[in-house]
This record gives structure tokens, C-alpha cells and sequence, in this order.
């Protein structure tokens, strides 16, 4: 190495679920050797699958095997998130990264886990602390005919008793099938109408619509019970989404008027609409770009406040969003108008405020990779 290290090398186990201690009631954050074996020895003897038990497991082997290696020692240490996941989660891991880094000293890391940590949670860990290597520790499964076969049964038994797959495995069928019968005894049954109904019910579980709108529900229902960053996502989500479809209606309404107003009153078929189809669309885009961007501006705020509590260098890719937000807005306004006006000169500012915001959009990566650069710690 160019340049040694001033702490010790730390080796440090993430458990984002918290199953060291849902399972085996150990509180984290866990540092020392002989801690960390016995909450390892807790957690298999609570549950022998469980994959965080041989995390911390390989996690004392490297520290076994790193011990000699570095000349201001190794340390050992596990940090837990929350069993639901979520902003509540990160905030926890990176409470407990910064309490261990403060207690031990350490500058660089071997992060350990048992499976890819997700792009926040890896962010959080590499703005606190240089990260030399990462291991993930897969479970080494037996090939066995016999051990193929129970876990066969394992899984089929999971998605016919477990909620989750067996409302998508029996439940999404079953309402198909009853649906089916039902248009059959009243003599409704026909092929357009039951791809019709496939149809729905594909979308609907293919975009996650169903996951969406209850997980919305529960959100809403249990929003006294969350911390106050948490209420402050609901809101704005919920505020975004209001946004957006009343930009949506609005901006139809009013181009649905502008087309009739020019028709006169007139059928509304395809030759008569044609002629009118460039300023329909600048209409709708005028009457509804800006709620939109309002919603945009409004997430994209949030986001930033939530990594600047995290203290995550996340937090200026949501600045520069911000400022693409912006000028999106302007181009979509500018471009609205030129549609319904037919006008050169919101031609020629549209070209112009292109021009303006990709010299803005590279001027602030600038500034902010020399920010970044210089508030980097020196390793």
C-alpha cells in the first residue's frame, strides 16, 4: 500500500433485515470477535437457514485470516437495519456505521453480507468510510436428488400456504375461473370479453398496480405510527400523484375545448381533426406541463432532503436533477406554445434554452465533482 492506514482495518457485517436481532434478540450495533461469534451462534441456533449466520461466520474468518496482515489490527463488527426495510432501515445502518467508525477509528472496510447490498445502502457505506473489498457469502446447496426433491416440496408448499405467492399462484385463477362461470350461466361468456378480463388482470399484476395501491393503503393507515421523514415521503407521493393526474385531466379538458371551439361544434372525426392535432397537443402540453413540473420539483426535494440526512453524496445527483427538471419545464412550456401558436420566435427560445441549460447541466457537474473532491476524505 502507498500509504498506510491510521485505524484498524474493519471488517463489517450488514444484516439490512435485522435478523440477528428479530431472531436471535441481540442488539446492534455488535463489535468484538467473541460478540459477534456468540450473536452468529444465537442466530443459527434460532434458525440454521438463515443466510446472515454465515455472513458473520465468513466475516470471522477473514478477520482470522487478515489479523497478521496489518500491522494496526482488525476489527469485527455488525450493523442491522430494520425487518421492514425502508428509509427507517437506512437511517438505522448508517446511525450504527457512524457509532462503530467513532468507537473503533477505523478508515477502510471489507463489507460483508449475503447478497448485493442496494445502490442507497452502498452509498451510505462508501461515504463514511473507504471500502477495500466486499464478499458476498452464497450458501453452497446439495446437488442430491433427495435434497432436490425436499426442496421442491418446500417451495410448493411456500406458494400454496404463503400469502404473498399463493394469491398470484391459486388466488388470480381462481378469480378467472369464478369469473368465467359466472358469464357462462347468464349465457355472457364470449372470447373478446374474457381477453378483456385477462387483460386487466395482467396489467394490473404486471405493473405492480395491485403491490402499489395496497402498499399505498397500509402507508396511509399506519402514517401516525412513522417517523416524521416517513410521513413527509407519504405526503409527497401521494400530493405527486394528485398532480399529475389532475395536470392530466385539466390539460385534456382544455384541449378537448380548443378542438371543439375550432370545429365549431362540428363531428369530431379523423380528417377534421387532423388539421388541429399540432395545437391539441400544445394545448394539453400548456395547460398541464405545469402541475406536473410542480410534482417533479416537489419529489425531487424530498429526495434531496433525504440524503442530505443521511449525509449520502446522493444528494447532488438530486440537485442536478433538480436543475434538468427545470429546465424541461421551460423547453415544455416553450414547445406547448410554439404548437398552438404556430409562432417562430418560441421556436427559436426553445433552441436557445436548450442551448442555455446543457451549458448549465455541464457547468454544475463541474462544480459539484470539485465539491465532492474536495470534501472527500483523504485515504
Amino acid at each position: 500500500m502507498a500509504e498506510e492506514s491510521k485505524g484498524p482495518l474493519l471488517i463489517l457485517v450488514v444484516d439490512e433485515d435485522d435478523d440477528v436481532g428479530v431472531k436471535a434478540g441481540v442488539q446492534s450495533p455488535i463489535i468484538g470477535r467473541e460478540k459477534n461469534l456468540e450473536a452468529a451462534l444465537k442466530l443459527v441456533m434460532a434458525d440454521p437457514e438463515d443466510a446472515d449466520a454465515n455472513a458473520m461466520f465468513a466475516a470471522i474468518k477473514i478477520l482470522d485470516n487478515e489479523s497478521s496482515r496489518w500491522p494496526n489490527g482488525v476489527e469485527i463488527a455488525t450493523v442491522t437495519g430494520k425487518h421492514n426495510g425502508g428509509l427507517e432501515s437506512d437511517l438505522k445502518i448508517s446511525r450504527e456505521i457512524e457509532s462503530v467508525i467513532k468507537k473503533l477509528g477505523a478508515t477502510e472496510c471489507i463489507v460483508v453480507s449475503d447478497g448485493p447490498l442496494t445502490p442507497s445502502l452502498s452509498s451510505i457505506i462508501s461515504s463514511r468510510i473507504k471500502i477495500v473489498s466486499s464478499r458476498t457469502v452464497i450458501v453452497k446447496q446439495s446437488q442430491t436428488i433427495e435434497t432436490s426433491w425436499i426442496l421442491f416440496l418446500r417451495y410448493l408448499r411456500m406458494l400454496v400456504y404463503d400469502a404473498p405467492y399463493s394469491r398470484i399462484i391459486l388466488g388470480v385463477p381462481g378469480v378467472l375461473l369464478l369469473l368465467m362461470g359466472t358469464l357462462y350461466f347468464f349465457n355472457l361468456l364470449s372470447l373478446p370479453l374474457l381477453l378483456v378480463f385477462i387483460g386487466i388482470a395482467l396489467l394490473i399484476r404486471g405493473f405492480g398496480i395491485d403491490a402499489a395501491f395496497s402498499g399505498l393503503i397500509r402507508r396511509l393507515a399506519e402514517i401516525s405510527n412513522k417517523p416524521g421523514i416517513v410521513q413527509l415521503r407519504i405526503f409527497t407521493a401521494v400530493v405527486g400523484l394528485i398532480l399529475i393526474i389532475v395536470a392530466f385531466v385539466a390539460g385534456f379538458q382544455a384541449a378537448l375545448n380548443y378542438l371543439q371551439s375550432a370545429l365549431r361544434g362540428g363531428p369530431l372525426g379523423f380528417e377534421q381533426v387532423l388539421p388541429y392535432l399540432g395545437p391539441f397537443i400544445g394545448v394539453l402540453i400548456v395547460n398541464s406541463i405545469d402541475l406536473i413540473a410542480i410534482a417533479a420539483f416537489l419529489n425531487t426535494a424530498y429526495n434531496i432532503f433525504y440524503y442530505y440526512q443521511l449525509k449520502s453524496p446522493r444528494v447532488w445527483r438530486h440537485v442536478q436533477a433538480m436543475l434538468i427538471f427545470f429546465f424541461l419545464w421551460i423547453m415544455m412550456r416553450l414547445l406547448g406554445t410554439f404548437l398552438t401558436t404556430q409562432s417562430i420566435v418560441y421556436l427559436i427560445q426553445l433552441v436557445l434554452v436548450a442551448l442555455i441549460g446543457f451549458a448549465s447541466l455541464l457547468t454544475s457537474i463541474t462544480i459539484i465533482r470539485a465539491v465532492r473532491g474536495m470534501r472527500a476524505p483523504k485515504q
